[in-house]
């Protein structure tokens, strides 16, 4: 505004700022008969809303853009909100989604005044540290466990999450808290995690996803391949309207060896990037044929929606006009023992060609396969690839350790130090 702009202000009348106010009027409801229009044509649209739900985040304008939402169009509209004087986009999604995908990775970060510490004035960053693992516990099966060495992620102090599952971060950034949960976190939680995540954020005091990365998983490489996600990109079917993203090819495309290739699609660095790979090969079976589809998602430029963890079919579907055929159903309980089963199968192979002559001969000096076993082998630890992710198998959490000390769990940090659960 100039001091012209201020000068004629100074001279309005007030039947002037009438008048403008009736303009306002007649614009804002000119805009509300509009969405009220849209709405009504998204209601008769058979396959159901196309358009993300609105945010549960009040006081931001939005603004629905992108593709046609017909439904002979593999473009889906997306929308854009005003937060905090920055435009941002929300994923689109599609209606007809269903249960075509799982959460393979998630972090989101939530303000400490959420993990309030009963009949204390003042809580203490270990205190927070220990209500925040109680209700980490309640939605996922585990908790904080123990604190690693030094910071990430830009706080001053990081802990792990049950059994390496994921971590967690405190100190600085704005008084938050960062939960990261790793892929087989995601696998190991308990069933109905999500919505028990989903019901609780909209309860926590600033809540926000910054990641979250959606996966498809093709066991027999059936309905999608590599090599038809690479004619898909040719395509433009990875063009959401926009420029064609970046494009790399991983491995052996020009003679495939067994070892497994990937396509990525776009910028990490950027809100959303992609990833088709051959997932079975990775886990190191040359001939199987499963191909996983994985879309990451960060709050980069972007608005991720708490129902990403109810319908992550839905967000993975309308990603990319590539992906508008997914609708099978996932088990992740299947994908979990198909990744052990690769992972035994790799080790025998390996056990052959690099140990075979030598068991052979150490079993005939002992007289018999038994004896050797009995010999060499080991009972003290399992190894890491036979291990099923499950909330049951995690370590003892640090609430808990804390509970056995002092039930009422109203001790201040001084107590904690006491009992040698300086945290910090």
């Amino acid at each position: 505004m100039t001091l012209s702009d201020l000068d004629d202000l100074g001279r309005m009348t007030p039947d002037d700022f009438r008048k403008a106010d009736q303009i306002r009027d007649a614009i804002l409801s000119g805009i509300a008969e509009a969405e009220a229009r849209l709405h009504a044509e998204r209601s008769e649209a058979p396959a159901g809303p196309l358009l993300p739900p609105p945010t549960n985040r009040g006081g931001k304008s939005e603004e629905a853009v992108g593709g046609e939402t017909s439904m002979g169009s593999n473009l889906v509209a997306a929308r854009l909100v005003l937060e905090g004087g920055e435009i941002k986009e929300i994923p689109a999604r599609r209606g007809w989604g269903g249960s075509s995908a799982f959460l393979d990775w998630i972090n989101f970060t939530v303000h400490e005044s959420t993990f309030e510490w009963p009949g204390a004035e003042f809580v203490s960053p270990e205190q927070i540290i220990i209500e925040a693992s109680a209700q980490l516990e309640k939605i996922f099966g585990f908790g904080i466990t123990i604190q690693r060495e030094s910071g990430a992620n830009f706080y001053k102090r990081s802990y792990v999450l049950g059994d390496a599952w994921g971590m967690v971060c405190h100190g600085g950034q704005r008084n938050t808290l960062l939960v990261m949960l790793s892929g087989e976190g995601c696998a190991a939680a308990a069933f109905g995690w999500e919505q028990r995540l989903h019901d609780w954020l909209k309860t926590a005091q600033s809540p926000r996803i910054t990641r979250c990365d959606l996966a498809h998983d093709d066991y027999t490489g059936e309905t999608y391949s590599v090599d038809r996600a690479d004619r898909d990109f040719d395509g433009g079917l990875f063009n959401n309207g926009g420029r064609n993203p970046d494009c790399e090819h991983r491995g052996n495309w020009k003679h495939p060896n067994g070892k497994g290739r990937t396509l990525y699609v776009g910028n990490r660095a950027n809100g959303k990037y992609c990833r088709v790979y051959e997932k079975g090969r990775q886990l190191g079976d040359k001939n199987s044929e499963w191909v996983r589809v994985e879309v990451e998602f960060k709050s980069v430029d972007r608005q991720i929606p708490f129902d990403v963890l109810l319908r992550p079919g839905e967000y993975l579907a309308a990603s990319y006009p590539a992906f508008a055929w997914i609708s099978q159903r996932q088990e992740r309980i299947l994908t979990t023992q198909k990744t052990v089963q690769a992972n035994y199968d790799r080790v025998c192979k390996w056990l052959k060609h690099q140990c075979g002559a030598a068991l052979a001969v150490v079993a005939e000096i002992e007289g018999s396969a038994e004896a050797m076993l009995a010999k060499l082998a080991r009972h003290d630890k399992a190894p890491a690839f036979t291990k099923v992710p499950d909330w049951r198998l995690a370590s003892k959490s640090i609430h808990a350790a804390v509970e056995e000390f002092m039930p009422s769990m109203t001790m201040g940090s001084d107590a904690l130090m006491d009992y040698g659960l300086q945290l910090t």
